[in-house]
């Protein structure tokens, strides 16, 4: 008998077996199929199988070596999407090789797979992806001090939520998406049914009113007050329609999404329609279709349909960050795509890009402001050198000297942080930086600090002297370029000289793109509390260089890179605590969950000196 041509499963040595594995298909490939619909479907299910397998392998790539053996460490959530895909997967090779009946024909006509496509197919086209298939929790009596609460209060509240699922998370977690299969037919079929079950029971309502009589104006009245009984009826049946659900839907995504903060805002709520046309120029009112995306437009959810157009609540500009930047609509290509191997397909191109834009590294602004933590990992020798284990270090050190051998912070999270932007630093962080550098510093690590950073002729030691750049003004630093274009500096030294002056004391690759040096520019903190009442009233809260570093950073729009967590953590309670208004933000950050101190004279019985 003739053979069947498998599909081609993409192998990943470094990935956990999918559900395209050998051992998950059909064992007997020289039978004949019995039936060719069910073979259809799993050749179409198999090939989500091996795009996901692919994206896994893309996302793991991007991944430092040691996260890569970290169960569910990959930054798109896809557990839950494979598992529904594995599912019906299994079903439709169990059906294959059965003879079709009406019962099996059924079974596949009704299967799953139409919709797990649509979720893909959108899925694909998403910047800054997160997760697919999640559920959120609703609190159906929100209180503005749930974090406060405590014991039974905090019990009680979380009996109070209810479940809310979201097919898709994009956009770094400001969009939450919905996908609804709904056909135009079954919408208009279910609308028509409404309208015939809800003529039925007015006319139920009418029998029983004719038996009393009325005198002629009484009549008239009725008349007009019965039409408009009968469509405010017929109005209430198709909203308790089956297709009417998906509005149901729509508003609990919505206040979900109202008690839920990404970013310091609330994310968007989109509704897409794959199978219905809708022309927002031509909306053709009454029709069961304007009727519906009315219904889920007032809910404040968006709705994209087949023509991808995506109609918003109100007239308004695109999605937009924390900061007023626009954020990549799906439909509109960024202005800059990725790059992606010539070799790719377009479909392998489309897992490339997306593995990319998921990266929370494709959020950072092109200027960046380094804090003191930063300064410090960046010139340590215990980010550049082998520094072997010895008792008189501090444990902290000692955890530090063991972590760095498992996984290198510089090449695998500082460099891809900041390389290829322009970096600054504010004169306090900068002050702070040098004075522990003087203190406890290796003769190497001070080399490292000069080529690092331009103080901008500022002396950090007399800080009444010169100022340094001005962020707002554009003073100028002193910093030219010479003959060859290169980066030049009063001393003379070049930016070549400097990253060849760091890789000559680094076991670690220098990238060339790094943009040395770091600036020096003044602290923004004032000027920012002078128009921010939520900074003005957080302010006391944090200390000086903390203060310097992160105001600056929120003035200008700008990210700031911190090592410092735990200042993070409450900078963003503090922001939620003082808010005037519902979109007050805070800075942008991004935050590297791996410190190193400064191991030149370090002691077990000194102190180890940080950031305040």
């Amino acid at each position: 008998m003739a053979t069947t041509t498998q599909p081609r499963v993409i192998s990943c040595d470094d990935i956990p077996s999918s559900p395209t594995s050998p051992s998950s298909c059909p064992s007997s490939p020289s039978k004949k199929l019995a039936n060719p619909l069910a073979d259809e479907l799993l050749t179409r299910c198999l090939k989500i199988s091996d795009e996901i397998t692919l994206l896994e392998k893309k996302l793991l790539q991007r991944l430092p070596p040691k996260q890569r053996s970290k169960k569910g460490n990959l930054p798109i959530e896809l557990r839950h999407f494979k598992n529904a895909i594995m599912v019906e997967q299994r079903l439709l090779e169990s059906l294959s090789y059965s003879p079709p009946t009406p019962k099996t024909q059924h079974s596949l006509r009704s299967s799953n797979l139409k919709f797990l496509e649509s979720v893909w197919s959108v899925a694909k086209t998403c910047s800054g992806l997160q997760v697919i298939f999640r559920t959120v929790q609703l609190l159906d009596h929100p209180t503005d001090n749930a974090a406060k609460l405590r014991g039974k209060e905090k019990k009680e509240l979380k009996k109070k939520k209810t479940p809310v699922q979201v097919d898709i998370i994009a956009q770094s977690g400001l969009e939450w998406i919905k996908v609804a299969n709904l056909s135009q037919k079954r919408l208009e079929t279910e609308f028509a049914k409404a309208r015939w079950e809800a003529e039925g029971f007015r006319d139920e309502e009418s029998d029983e009113e004719d038996d009393i009589p009325d005198d002629d104006h009484q009549v008239e009245g009725k008349g007009k007050e019965k039409e408009k009984d009968i469509a405010q009826t017929i109005l209430e049946f198709q909203h308790g329609s089956d297709a009417f659900s998906l509005v149901k839907s729509a508003k609990s995504m919505f206040l979900a999404a109202q008690q839920t903060r990404v970013q310091y805002l609330h994310p968007e709520i989109t509704i897409v329609l794959p199978n219905i046309d809708y022309d927002p120029e031509n909306p053709q009112p009454g029709s069961p279709v304007h009727a519906l995306i009315t219904a889920i437009l007032e809910t404040g959810a968006r709705v994209q349909t087949s023509n991808n157009t995506i109609i918003c609540p109100t007239p308004s500009g695109p999605l937009k960050d924390n900061f007023g930047n626009t954020i990549t609509n799906r439909l509109s290509p960024p202005i800059t795509q990725p790059r992606t191997p010539d070799s790719e397909t377009p479909e392998e191109a489309a897992l490339t890009t997306l593995s990319i834009s998921s990266d929370p590294i494709t959020l950072i602004t092109p200027q960046i402001l380094l804090d003191c933590t930063v300064l410090l990992a960046l010139v340590s020798d215990l980010s550049h050198e082998s520094v072997a284990e010895t008792p008189v270090f501090h444990r902290y050190i000692l955890q530090q000297v063991r972590a760095e051998k498992e996984e290198p912070l510089l090449p695998h999270w500082i460099y891809p942080s900041i390389q290829g932007r322009e970096m600054i630093c504010t004169f306090d962080a900068y002050k702070r930086f040098r004075e522990i550098v003087e203190i406890v510093g290796s003769e190497n690590e001070k080399v490292r600090a000069d080529a690092l950073v331009w103080g901008a002729g500022r002396d950090w030691r007399h800080p009444s002297s010169s100022p340094s750049k001005s962020p707002q003004t554009g003073n100028d630093t002193g910093i030219t370029k010479s003959e060859t274009g290169d980066i030049l500096l009063p001393d003379g030294r070049t930016r070549t000289q400097l990253i060849e002056t760091l890789q000559s004391l680094s076991k670690h690759p220098v990238p060339l793109t790094l943009n040395l040096p770091i600036t020096v520019v003044d602290s923004l903190e004032h000027k920012l509390t002078s128009h921010n009442p939520v900074a003005a009233k957080i302010g006391p809260e944090l200390s000086a260089v903390n203060r310097s570093s992160l105001f600056t950073a929120w003035e200008m729009g700008i990210t700031i890179v911190t090592t410092n967590g735990s200042v993070v953590k409450r900078l963003e309670w503090l922001v939620e605590e003082n808010r005037r208004k519902d979109d007050d933000v805070g800075p942008k950050v991004h935050l590297l969950a791996i410190a190193r101190s400064l191991v030149g004279k370090m002691k077990k019985s000194v102190e180890i000196l940080s950031e305040d």
